[in-house]
């Protein structure tokens, strides 16, 4: 982690412009921060006027690098650009909210110490005995207080600055109980050691080019001029480089944290559970209507629309006209065991019939009495053939 966040300000699809205008940003911030305070020694009403233009600048760079820690959330190990700048500033805003709102027990105990640091010093008619020992304890309350919380705002104010870039929702970072969640975790704890070593240490740095520029003013004043100008410039962009590095590797710490409590966060809004849907057991089918019964059924077909649908009639048992003709007896069809569908279509059956059935009635026509006879029965009737429309 730590050589990955040392590289990052050099990955950048433009390092040497993210560098210069975040260095630019935060030189020209320090500047407007030292004129401000000035203003508002010498004239208040006019350094208040210009507060909210010596900050904006530091929004800005706040919103960079609230994405810087985003990218190390989502483990992209280059640098994001100077771009949107609306946004930069909208982001910044909100960090610089949740911050104010963190530091606020720490602006109690300050308060409280100073407060009572001053009664001490003015020391007012009757501040005394009592009074005194009351506003030694305050200043000692507030005192190590501060000190107390100073060191817990570092340490919280990462884990919340992490959370705004993971939601950005200023809402959820200040919502101390997944705030203080992810400062407990142990990868966190990690990025946030290795941010605060880059922080301490990399200042130090510096120190052997103000000793260079020191001795070089007992040559000349010249020299010591440019290289303390030289030493200002650079600690300007080691500052705004190390802040990137420290950014990326709190947020990289902080994702795995992150990525649990996303999960947590999921299934706590799904706690709805969705009913299977009831599903009958299976049945068999319904038992065949020739079953049914118990006897063959006739089958026939009806086309509807563009279904075909098969329609049983029960007409077994019926006696059919011409049934000798048809091939029926006794009211089954006499397929030799074959059902309907593996015989000869109905349709081929019918016509067949038919034309046998016109060379019947010629040879009746012809006078063949004794075939007219045969279709006689014993009761007088007479058995015919009707035609299917």
């Amino acid at each position: 982690m730590l050589s990955e966040a040392l590289r990052l300000p050099y990955r950048a699809a433009d390092a040497t412009g993210t560098l210069l205008v975040g260095s630019v940003l935060t030189g020209v911030t320090w500047i407007a921060l030292v004129g401000w305070a000035a203003l508002l020694a010498v004239a208040p009403r006019v350094g208040a006027a210009v507060t909210p233009v010596v900050f904006l600048l530091s929004l800005v760079v706040r919103g960079y690098l609230l994405e810087v820690v985003a990218g190390g959330i989502n483990g992209d190990p280059s640098a994001p650009s100077f771009v949107h700048w609306g946004s930069l500033l909208r982001n910044g805003a909100k960090s610089a909210v949740v911050s104010a709102i963190y530091f606020l027990p720490a602006a109690v105990f300050i308060g409280l110490a100073g407060g009572a640091g001053a009664a001490t010093v003015i020391d007012p008619p009757g501040f005394e005995g009592a009074l005194q020992a009351i506003a030694a304890l305050a200043i000692l309350v507030g005192g190590f207080g501060t000190l107390c919380y100073g060191l817990v705002y570092l340490y919280l104010r990462g884990a919340a600055r992490a959370v705004l870039a993971a939601t950005g929702s200023a809402r959820a970072a200040l919502n101390v109980r997944r705030t203080f969640r992810l400062s407990l975790s142990g990868s966190y704890l990690g990025g946030w050691l290795v941010a605060m070593g880059l922080l301490t240490v990399g200042p130090v740095l510096l120190l052997p080019l103000v000793v260079v520029s020191g001795l070089a003013g007992l040559y000349d004043p010249v020299l010591t001029a440019i290289g303390g100008l030289l030493t200002l410039l650079l600690a300007v962009v080691l500052l705004f480089s190390l802040r990137m590095s420290a950014a990326w590797a709190t947020g990289r710490g902080a994702a795995p944290s992150l990525a649990i409590d996303d999960t947590t966060a999921v299934d706590d809004d799904n706690d709805e559970v969705i009913p299977e849907p009831e599903t009958e057991p299976s049945r068999p089918p319904e038992v065949a209507a020739a079953v049914q019964v118990g006897r063959t059924v006739g089958q026939h077909s009806e086309a509807v629309g563009a279904d075909q649908r098969s329609i049983d009639f029960g007409m077994a048992g019926m006696p059919r006209p011409n049934s000798r003709r048809f091939g029926i007896e006794n009211g089954a069809m006499a397929t030799n065991g074959a059902t309907p569908d593996d015989d000869q279509p109905r349709e081929t059956e019918i016509d067949a019939d038919e034309t046998e059935i016109d060379a019947d009635e010629t040879e009746t026509d012809g006078g063949n009495e004794r075939e007219n006879n045969d279709d006689t029965d014993d009761d007088g009737f007479e058995w015919g053939v009707v035609e299917e429309a």
